[in-house]
């Protein structure tokens, strides 16, 4: 069931009446039942294996000893590793359960945190697994955390009809991204780089920068419709994007883009592994070679690699998509190693980071190192990569004859020159819009019914219709 589809919000609908109309001690019932029929609708064979998910971590982690740990890892990662990675075990592409990666996350974290005794084990079968069967969040997060959520599922909310203003108007801003911008960008990004040798470097230049707002407005768009949903009901969800393309570094901006996931490596991954006696002797063994490098910094090189690896592994069994978690890897790497040389550069030349011209280098720098990674990433195969990266820079020209072609994705004469006008306009609004939220969170908010008009004029005038699919189902 798409959340940008009529049948889902007559389901929503018919949710709200119910939500608000039982007795308080039933209200999270609802939401339980609303999950699991979701879920059914969207995915009817394949409940089977959330609810094997479930089942298993639930009844382990209320003894959260080491081995039930150990058992909940390799019964989730086992299934998830069957579905995701079928084809490279030798049996046939199997088609994963929906939203199998992310409710993976929320039940190997509640196990940890179970272990870590950061928190008590839930006793009751059905309330963990309303916890996990969620379902704004289950199918593409935000990864919940269950010291956050759990509170708020089980609490009784009342009518408020604030809650469902600003709830309608938090979807409606994730329709637009996804139908208008994401939708609009969609057809010249596919018509690209399903043959990179066919275009000159200019064309691939602007179907990667495309590229690059297609995964903004789809993703961040999903969140506005889940955080909508969910404020709807008196939930709030954790934010998961902020603003990432307006970071000035590489390591700022994966603090601003799926936030909820960066804080579960964090947290599950990368933190266990910084303090792991494997690491420390790791990082003694680096110390050898490089007397003059910090102990802090050298601690980080191998957990470091390791998130990136297993983050590009993550979205699936392509090599384009290991090659990506190697690229941010080094590119972390450079910045945690040389951010001491840097900082003494930056005093000797006077380097001013509040002179405007500089933050608008530093962001657009930034911009320009996602999207090296980001060609690795949709590249259909590694090849492609190459040949992407090696025609931008020896068969990138600005000339009449470029600028034509790279609008022949289009369509022809005042069709792609309509089609080039639209998309500069709502790029350069969604821009605007985004600057001002950075300056003021409150931007764009006094006046929503006229804010909100101008969106859905914009969505039936310009929407693309059948653009239902989010991209980061997928993974």
């Amino acid at each position: 069931m798409s959340l940008v589809s009529l049948p889902f919000y007559i389901f929503m609908c018919v949710l709200l009446l119910l939500y608000y109309r039982v007795r308080q001690k039933d209200q999270w019932k609802v939401l339980l039942l609303a999950g699991l029929f979701f879920y059914v609708w969207s995915d009817p064979f394949m409940i089977i294996f959330l609810l094997i998910s479930v089942f298993a971590t639930w009844k382990l982690m209320l003894n959260p000893v080491k081995s039930h740990f150990i058992w909940v890892l390799v019964i989730n990662l086992g299934i998830l590793i069957a579905f995701k990675y079928s084809v490279n075990l030798g049996v046939k592409d199997l088609a994963a359960p929906l939203g199998i990666s992310y409710y993976t996350f929320m039940t190997i974290g509640y196990a940890h945190d179970c272990y870590d005794k950061k928190i008590e084990p839930q006793r009751d079968l059905f309330r963990y697994a309303l916890f996990v069967s969620f379902f704004p969040q289950m199918t593409q997060g935000p990864i919940g955390v269950y010291q956050e959520m759990m509170p708020q599922l089980e609490e009784y909310h009342g009518f408020d009809p604030d809650n469902i203003k600003k709830g309608a108007y938090r979807i409606l801003i994730g329709i637009f991204k996804k139908m208008v911008i994401a939708g609009r960008v969609a057809y010249y990004i596919d018509t690209v780089y399903s043959d990179p040798e066919g275009f000159p470097g200019l064309t691939l230049i602007i179907a990667t920068f495309f590229y690059l707002i297609e995964l903004y407005a789809d993703f961040s768009g999903y969140m506005d419709i889940v955080c909508g949903i969910s404020k709807m009901m008196g939930i709030n969800l954790k934010e998961n994007f902020k603003r990432p393309y307006l970071s000035k570094n590489i390591p700022e901006y994966w603090t601003r883009w799926h936030i909820s996931l960066n804080e579960w490596y964090k947290t599950h991954l990368f933190m266990p592994c910084v303090t792991s006696g494997f690491n420390r002797n790791f990082a003694k063994g680096l110390a050898k070679v490089f007397r003059k490098a910090k102990k802090g910094t050298l601690r980080l090189i191998l957990p470091t690699i390791i998130v990136w690896i297993t983050t590009g592994i993550w979205h699936g069994a392509r090599l384009s998509y290991l090659g990506w978690g190697v690229y941010f890897a080094i590119v972390m790497l450079l910045s945690f190693t040389t951010q001491s040389y840097v900082k003494k550069l930056n005093e000797k030349i006077h380097w001013n980071k509040d002179n405007v011209f500089v933050k608008v280098f530093q962001v657009v720098r930034t911009f320009v190192i996602v999207g090296i990674g980001e060609v690795i990433f949709r590249s259909e195969s590694f090849s492609d990569a190459v040949a992407i990266f090696r025609k931008i820079v020896t068969d990138t020209r600005i000339n009449a004859s470029s600028i034509a072609q790279a609008m022949t994705p289009f369509g022809n004469g005042n069709q792609a020159a309509a089609s080039v006008l639209i998309l500069s306009v709502l790029i350069l609004a969604q821009l605007i819009i985004e600057i001002a939220k950075e300056r003021d969170e409150k931007a764009f908010t006094g006046h929503r019914y006229i804010y909100a008009l101008a969106m859905m004029v914009t969505i039936v005038l310009f929407g693309v219709s059948g653009a239902s699919n989010f991209m980061y189902q997928t993974f």
